[in-house]
């Protein structure tokens, strides 16, 4: 079984290692912290650690705090090692989400037997995840499972227009004549059988279309999935599909295998089966609601005589005019200057001056009133429409800025926080846009923050140090958006040399509700310091949140308690308000702070 040791003493690595490797185990050994968190975020990483309590760049709890936030991944056992033994450092380091806690110097035995302790609790804890998630009849994807890679795939579709897949929802007809004449155990026996000619039926196609695994079998592509929902109901993921008719071409064939009879108990049973079809064109957003529309056409199959099959999409019409008409208004929207820029304050937590603004672009729609950026931001995305919005706003925020500057002084100068998309960051004009921007506006470079998502600056990872690189050169700040939601390699976050770390609003929220998210957010804001950058924290709506915040040394924050996003006029009358070059926000509660100004 696989190991990583983590501890910054290279005699009491080496001599653990060696230990540990006659034992039979498979070692990975590291120096600190950092190395020891980065080794354990793949998905083929050790499953056993022995953590050092102290070491450079993250110490030991923290490691455990970064590991314990990443819950899609298979759990992980955790020793610490360390000198410290009092009863506060114990409860400490369990706390931080250790599952165990060793005194130097360890005793070799020890050391050992606590390691099999620690791979029985896996093994066990492995089975306990697979029992949740597994029919106990068939050993099929339950539907927890099932829709857990349901809603992983509606998550792709969103980040990719290419990439579709469908639903299938089978229910076997007249089950109950079978249990009511034959009996439940002979039912069972036909469930099983169903199961594993489903599993034939999904595999196969044509070999000149798609690959084989390692026994031969033709499979589709993608990775589809089997799971049975209980009673006589299976659902299919088809995976990474053309179009609808692959879906079409897998019902067909269920339907041909299903016309050879079951053998159950002595006797030769016909079954037949009704599906129902659900296409991922729909645009779903929740997976319950794509495996609803599944089920409304496999009834709607029964109703017009079972053994057959039917496509559910009544919307798909109407949505895709919807999103027509969406798409033909966002392309005048520049034109007709229908586009808005809101400012969000972002404060000091020291003081509680503004030092600066998150310019965040809405749309004043024709007769639908204000749009968020969620209403038509990944129509832009996949029409392309981004490039040109994107532009717009990079240049209204700096000209907003530079007025700003002039009119207010401050010092230091307001900064203006501007988001890029995926688009525009891959986009090989964005140097020479910005550059021309800063020119025309005037903006000192060093006033205006890039923001870019984890999801952006991980998709190539050379491009993304290269272009920021060059973005730092002209004197540009650079910002890592929504922290946390993602899962940043850490030694990447030392290439791309961030300045400033943003701490998504999701931990933020939760931080008086759950210890956990208490301590992420405490990790994340020493992981930040560590690496030299500032940190935002976002989303903040109490008092509360903020004291908490400045008690982990939290620099900056934005959020409702300080204000929304607001339009110009409001932070112009905001701005006037202040003294000299002091700008507050005003010591109101946060039901009286700017909503009224909006």
């Amino acid at each position: 079984m696989k190991i990583l040791i983590a501890d910054d003493d290279a005699i009491s690595r080496r001599l653990t290692q060696k230990a540990l490797e006659r034992a039979g185990y498979e070692v990975l050994a590291v120096d600190n912290g950092i190395s020891a968190a980065e080794s354990l975020a793949g998905p083929d990483s050790p499953r056993l650690v022995l953590l050092d309590w102290v070491m450079p760049g993250l110490d030991g709890p923290s490691v455990c705090r970064i590991i314990r936030t990443h819950h899609d991944q298979p759990y992980i056992y955790i020793i610490l090692v360390t000198s410290k033994e009092s009863k506060e450092d114990i409860i400490a380091g369990f706390e931080a989400g250790a599952d165990d806690y060793l005194i130097k110097p360890c005793d070799p035995e020890e050391l050992k037997a606590r390691l099999r302790a620690g791979q029985r609790i896996l093994q066990l804890q492995d089975k306990l995840v697979h029992d949740a998630h597994h029919d106990p009849l068939t050993q099929l994807p339950n539907r927890a499972l099932f829709l857990e890679k349901l809603t992983q795939c509606i998550r792709q579709a969103k980040q990719s227009t290419n990439y579709k897949f469908a639903v299938l929802f089978l229910d076997i007809d007249r089950f109950k004549d079978v249990n009511d004449s034959f009996g439940h155990s002979a039912g069972n026996q036909l469930i099983v059988q169903v199961s594993q000619r489903l599993t034939g039926s999904i595999r196969q196609d044509n070999p000149g279309e798609h690959s084989a695994d390692i026994s031969g079998t033709i499979r589709l592509p993608g990775s589809d999935i089997l799971a049975r929902l209980g009673g006589d109901e299976f659902t299919i993921l088809l995976d990474n599909i053309k179009d609808v008719s692959d879906a079409i071409r897998v019902a067909k064939r269920i339907q041909e295998n299903f016309t050879l009879a079951f053998s159950i108990g002595g006797h030769e049973l016909l079954a037949s089966a009704s599906i129902g079809i659900a296409v991922s064109a729909s645009g779903y957003s929740a997976a319950e609601d794509m495996l609803h529309d599944a089920d409304t056409a496999m009834y709607r199959t029964k109703a017009l005589g079972k053994s057959g099959y039917e496509i559910c999409d009544p919307a798909m019409h109407r949505r895709a005019m919807s999103r027509l008409n969406l798409e033909n208004d966002l392309r005048k929207a520049v034109e007709r200057d229908e586009l808005r820029v809101h400012y969000q304050p972002i404060v000091s937590l020291r003081d509680f001056q503004i030092i600066g603004f998150e310019a965040l672009v809405r749309w004043q729609r024709p007769n639908s009133g204000l749009a968020l950026p969620g209403e038509f931001i990944s129509v832009a995305e996949e029409t392309g429409l981004i490039l040109p919005i994107g532009n717009w706003v990079l240049r209204e925020a700096c000209r907003q800025m530079h007025d700003w500057h002039l009119q207010f002084p401050s010092e230091p100068l307001f900064t203006v926080a501007v988001n890029v998309s995926a688009k525009q960051f891959a986009h090989p004009g964005l140097m020479s846009q910005v550059d021309q921007i800063l020119r025309e506006t005037n903006l000192k470079p060093i006033s205006l923050k890039l923001e870019l998502t984890e999801s952006i600056a991980m998709r190539e990872v050379e491009l993304t140090v290269g272009v920021l690189n060059k973005l730092k050169a002209i004197g540009v700040r650079l910002s890592i958006d929504d922290f946390g939601t993602g899962y940043s390699s850490l030694s990447y976050l030392h290439r791309f040399r961030f300045d400033t770390l943003k701490i998504d609003r999701s931990f933020i929220s939760q931080m008086s509700q759950s210890t956990e998210s208490f301590q992420i957010v405490q990790a994340i804001i020493s992981l930040a310091h560590s690496m030299g950058m500032e940190v935002v924290a976002e989303g903040v709506e109490t008092a509360e949140q903020t004291n908490q915040l400045k008690s982990f040394a939290c620099e900056y924050a934005q959020g409702y308690l300080f204000s929304k996003p607001v339009e110009q006029e409001a932070i112009l009358q905001l701005l006037l308000k202040g003294s000299g070059s002091i700008y507050e926000l005003p010591k109101l509660s946060a039901s009286e702070l700017l909503p009224k100004l909006a």
